[in-house]
């Protein structure tokens, strides 16, 4: 398991959060809690992220809010966020994917019901992040 720091962890975890968030279905939140689960390109963005953030306050604090070298440093972290956010859209997708199939384990452990409403959010989700999906390679699977 990787070690995050602490600034890090909490960039994750926020992350993570606002994806437990977009789900009603208690199947596909309980899965987004441990989406980034081993990925390593979490790890990686999170760090730069916490470290990008922190040479953003510093350069606030030393230079000025409006100084260039700050705005750069903030344009830096802005894109960063973005990317990583893009990147557990994917990671999403693919859960996704693997509910809206009915495929894996979970299936055993849940009510028909909670299957059902757990596929059917998964396909929307899906259908209104076609780029995550291709990205994540699923999107023919799930369109089919």
């Amino acid at each position: 398991m990787v070690r995050r720091s602490y600034r890090a962890n909490q960039v994750v975890s926020d992350a993570v959060s606002d994806r437990v968030d977009e789900f009603e279905s208690s199947v596909l939140a309980d899965w987004m809690h441990t989406v980034d689960d081993g990925d390593e390109l979490v790890h990686y963005y999170a760090e730069a992220i916490a470290n990008a953030q922190y040479a953003a306050e510093e350069t606030d604090s030393r230079y000025g809010w409006d100084d260039g070298l700050h705005t750069k440093t903030d344009s830096a972290v802005e894109g960063l966020e973005a990317a990583f956010e893009d990147h557990l859209d994917v990671l999403v997708a693919e859960v996704c994917a693997t509910v809206a199939q009915r495929e894996g384990d979970w299936i055993d452990h849940a009510d028909d019901e909670d299957v059902e409403v757990a596929v059917h959010e998964a396909r929307d989700w899906l259908q209104a992040h076609e780029g995550a999906a291709k990205r994540a390679g699923v999107w023919d699977e799930v369109t089919a």
